[in-house]
């Protein structure tokens, strides 16, 4: 993911967006709907468990995120996200 791709997801952060990949305790997969983008890459990036390497963020038209692609945009803008998030 280039520097301005990071910028241009950044850009799209308050866009609603579904997490999908991450296993939960009981073995299910259940997509993790109403959060924003930005929420999503936090979710993915920091509080998701060790599942979270599978997961991957649903965004816009058919756009998607893979959990190192959302690495990728925390390092860059991990405090923008945490400062704008509720």
């Amino acid at each position: 993911m280039t520097p301005e791709d990071r910028r241009v997801v950044f850009s799209h952060r308050e866009i609603a967006a579904i997490i999908k990949g991450i296993t939960q305790e009981d073995g299910t997969e259940a997509p993790i709907t109403g959060k924003s983008l930005g929420e999503a890459i936090l979710f993915v990036s920091e509080e998701a468990a060790t599942s979270s390497s599978s997961a991957h963020v649903i965004y816009g038209a058919n756009e998607s995120l893979s959990y190192t692609d959302c690495l990728s945009i925390y390092r860059d803008y991990g405090a923008a996200l945490r400062a704008g998030s509720h």
